[in-house]
Formats: structure tokens, C-alpha cells, sequence
């Protein structure tokens, strides 16, 4: 009786202390996680006045157009593909809005500042923006700083054809000397 007696505690012992592993499993979940981000890039780089059909010297109180078509060609009523000089690639995970500055002339003999009202004047130039779909008299003014927004909604992955025009200052120069200016594109989440 001992024996049997000792074998069922034995039994009950086993069925109530859990072997390790044997009553267990495990799975794994992978997470991902992708932050969103906004990016850019601009094409080309550079643009001189009067140099994509002309011979890269300006005039006073002139437009310049950042058109393919010809430097002192105003783009159509709605703004065309081939009307525009650059192309921006938003290479952001979402949508965007695209503001574009131009800052004041810099070196060179008689540097031009930035009207910021999109008119010439003396010593002043004026500067427009606009992009491929848009009509052409809803351009906006490009300002030294904190311009309108151009474009309020360009979607992620996708490029944007724009141009700029640049009227120059009404007054002659009195010299001959290049000077710069920059175009300053900011993107931010729509």
C-alpha cells in the first residue's frame, strides 16, 4: 500500500508542478518604424540674366524671365512645362508647401536690392515666381525674406516646374561688374 500510496503523490506531484518549456511558447513581432521627412532638390543650380537666349548683359528697367522660351519672353496664361526653367524635386515622404526668396544683389559695381513689392525702381529690382499649371497673373512676388507661399500642396515624389522674373532696377549703372544674387527655396509640411 506504501508503494501505491507513494506512487500517486508522485503523480499528483508531476500533473501540479509545471515541467519548464513543455506548457510554453513564444512568438516574435517585427516593429517599423518610418519617420517622415521633408527633402529637396533644385535643377540647376544657376540661372544668369539674360543668358538662356541672350548674351548674359542686362539692361535697366527690363524683364528677365527664367524661361526657356527666351529671356525676355513672359511665360503663357497658364504657365507651360517648357516656359520653365527649373525643376524641383520633392523628395519628401509627404506633402509640401513651397515658398521661394531672392535675396538683395551683392558685389559687382552697382548691386541691386530687392523691392520685395515685385516693382523696380532706382537702385531696386522687382522678382515673381511661378510653376507649371498655374496662371501666369497669380504669380507671386519673391521677396528677400518670407515670400507667399508659391505652391500650398505638392505632393510627395513629385517635381515641380517653376521659373522667376527679375525686373530690373530703372536707373542706369554706373559700372560694369557682375554681382550675385540667391534664390532661396523653402519647403515645409503641408
Amino acid at each position: 500500500m506504501k508503494k501505491i500510496l507513494l506512487s500517486f503523490l508522485l503523480a499528483v506531484a508531476l500533473v501540479l508542478v509545471p515541467v519548464a518549456g513543455a506548457l510554453a511558447a513564444t512568438d516574435t513581432v517585427t516593429v517599423t518604424a518610418t519617420p517622415s521627412f521633408v527633402g529637396i532638390s533644385n535643377s540647376p543650380s544657376d540661372w544668369t540674366l539674360n543668358s538662356i537666349t541672350g548674351d548674359s548683359i542686362i539692361d535697366s528697367n527690363i524683364t528677365y524671365y527664367a524661361n526657356p522660351g527666351g529671356d525676355t519672353t513672359a511665360p503663357s496664361t497658364t504657365v507651360t512645362d517648357g516656359e520653365c526653367y527649373f525643376t524641383l524635386s520633392n523628395t519628401s515622404s509627404e506633402n509640401t508647401t513651397v515658398s521661394i526668396d531672392i535675396s538683395d544683389f551683392t558685389g559687382g559695381s552697382d548691386p541691386m536690392v530687392n523691392s520685395n513689392s515685385g516693382t523696380n525702381g532706382a537702385g531696386t529690382f522687382g522678382a515673381y515666381a511661378w510653376y507649371s499649371g498655374m496662371t501666369y497673373s497669380n504669380k507671386v512676388v519673391a521677396k528677400s525674406t518670407d515670400s507667399e507661399v508659391l505652391c500650398s500642396s505638392l505632393a510627395a515624389n513629385t517635381d515641380l516646374k517653376w521659373g522667376m522674373e527679375i525686373t530690373t532696377q530703372s536707373d542706369a549703372w554706373t559700372g560694369g561688374t557682375s554681382s550675385t544674387a540667391t534664390i532661396t527655396i523653402t519647403v515645409t509640411a503641408a
